[in-house]
């Protein structure tokens, strides 16, 4: 038996402190790491999309679209790249640089189809940091009006084909984003977004498109089908059915001789066909009769745009994490999370909590009424007049998708919440208290709620209808407020039309209000 000697005892001492320092310098190395990547992240995860942007708006109010790429080019780009194609496609489109803005909008569309399989390990990024951390996805909403801008940009470019193309893409780009995001929620939080595949006015823009290029058999189904998306929609949507619809339909019908698919889709769409005075059904002869053009004279479309989609903000909650609770089911704890969201102040009665995680989710700010409620126009000495309609609401469709969303957003919050919960417990246990402490102050750092939006998106879009003869006439248009008075007022100069043809002419009003 070999009996430890003294200069053993010394050399056991020597290890022991050599293992006391490597762990002591363990933790010091870790809580090193932490200090860095806890810099990095405060050094560049603090300003939001919006708060980097938040001159974008003034700048577009004030015409200075160099000024608006400008800011775009400074601080888009990264995970921000789609939003950025998006903005600078819009921004160039009201500058009148068609080709340039169609060429971003088609970038936008190429990294959009290239995000649609980057969602695996970019998830178990998120997990741990943020949904910020990840590439932006447009809103099925924000992707389907990119054809119709880019049809606007092609008809003013004198290539009305392919303003045609961009047309019929709309309603299939919609239906596509509106399944990818039905693919990613829960099939309970699926039914007023499955209402939304078809857009009524994309479908009714298209079908004018359609007519104005000679397809009448695909003008026909375009406007029928318009008519149904609104007689589905316009309640869910807070849209208003256009007057010209139903002649748009008669007109083609007409043409056409499908004077029974007129009669149906007019007994299945009444708010699209109203009934005729003291009477229970529409006059469909009469219709007819006056939806053909008069001779000579053309088709103004006046396409108004007014305010923005609502934005997002950041709404921070706490949940709890009980003592000797099982989180092997994750999803099953934290969809049981989500179900008694808002009250686990009571849910945690009777209960041992051992932590209160607090995290940052995503909330929808659109109780604001929109900047106008109306819009009208007239042509002076031409004659002139029209009403406009509501014919696309966005602020609607965000709030829509946004609560299809909802609660799948909620339970990602609360799994992200636990995991960074877990981790700095776990870091607790390997590296002490300090690492513990460190962990926690990582996930504090890194928890921020996603609310980046196309952020010059405008939020309704009034569509006007105006007969006129040929020639070059300043249009007067007044945008109502909701008591109906006339809360400002533009001047369009110079609108030329042609006889028998078709002009579309889009303005933007930057300005909520101007009293």
């Amino acid at each position: 038996m070999n009996l430890p000697t003294a200069t053993d005892g010394r050399r056991s001492a020597r290890n022991a402190g050599r293992s006391e320092w490597t762990a002591r310098g363990a933790r010091r190395s870790t809580v090193a790491a932490f200090l860095c990547l806890l810099g990095a992240l405060t050094l560049t995860g603090c300003a939001t999309y919006t708060a980097k942007m938040a001159d974008l708006r003034p700048r577009l109010a004030a015409g200075d679209f160099d000024g608006a790429l400008q800011t775009i080019d400074k601080n888009g780009g990264g995970h921000d790249v789609l939003l950025t194609w998006l903005e600078r496609g819009l921004i160039l489109h009201y500058a009148d640089r068609y080709a340039e803005s169609n060429e971003a909008f088609a970038a936008a569309e190429r990294t959009a189809d290239e995000l649609f399989g980057r969602t695996l390990a970019e998830g178990a990024v998120s997990l741990l940091t943020s949904d910020t951390n990840v590439a932006y996805r447009a809103r099925p909403y924000e992707m389907a009006l990119v054809p119709y801008f880019k049809a606007l940009n092609y008809h003013w470019l004198g290539q009305p084909d392919e303003a045609v193309v961009e047309a019929r893409r709309a309603s299939q780009i919609l239906a596509r984003y509106v399944d990818a995001t039905l693919g990613a929620v829960r099939e309970e939080d699926r039914a007023e977004l499955a209402k939304v595949r078809n857009d009524a006015f994309l479908l009714w823009f298209s079908g004018m498109l359609y007519e104005a290029d000679g397809e009448l058999n695909d003008a026909f189904t375009a406007y029928r089908n318009a008519s149904v998306a609104y007689e589905q929609n316009a309640g869910l949507l807070g849209l208003e059915a256009p007057p010209a619809l139903a002649t748009d339909l008669a007109r083609v019908a007409d043409r056409l001789g499908f004077g029974e698919e007129l009669a149906q889709t007019a007994a299945a769409c009444p708010s699209v066909f109203p009934p005729a005075a003291g009477d229970s059904l529409p006059d469909l002869a009469a219709l007819r009769a006056g939806a053909r053009w008069i001779p000579g004279r053309g088709e103004l479309v006046l396409l108004i745009e007014t305010g923005y989609v609502p934005p997002l903000a950041q709404l921070r909650f706490d949940f709890p994490v009980f003592k000797n609770e099982s989180h092997a089911d994750r999803d099953r704890w934290g969809w049981t999370l989500v179900t008694g969201y808002g009250r686990y102040q009571s849910y945690s009665v009777g209960h041992e909590v051992e932590y209160w995680v607090s995290v940052a989710a995503p909330e929808l700010h659109d109780d604001a009424p929109p900047p106008y409620a109306g819009v009208r126009a007239s042509a002076g000495t031409a004659g002139g007049y029209a009403t406009g309609a509501r014919a696309v609401n966005l602020a609607r469709s965000a709030r829509v998708t946004f609560d299809a969303e909802k609660p799948t957003i909620l339970f990602r919050t609360i799994l992200r919440g636990l995991t960074k919960y877990l981790a700095s417990r776990g870091a607790e246990k390997v590296g002490g208290k300090s690492v513990g402490l460190l962990a926690n102050l990582f996930g504090a750092a890194t928890e921020t709620a996603d609310t980046r939006s196309w952020l010059t998106l405008p939020g309704q879009i009034h569509v006007l209808r105006i007969p006129l003869p040929p020639g070059a006439h300043d249009i007067k248009v007044e945008l109502l407020g909701a008591d109906g008075r006339v809360a400002a007022e533009r001047t369009l100069t110079g609108i030329t039309v042609k006889p028998g043809e078709w002009t579309f002419e889009s303005r933007r009003v930057f300005q909520d209000r101007q009293e």
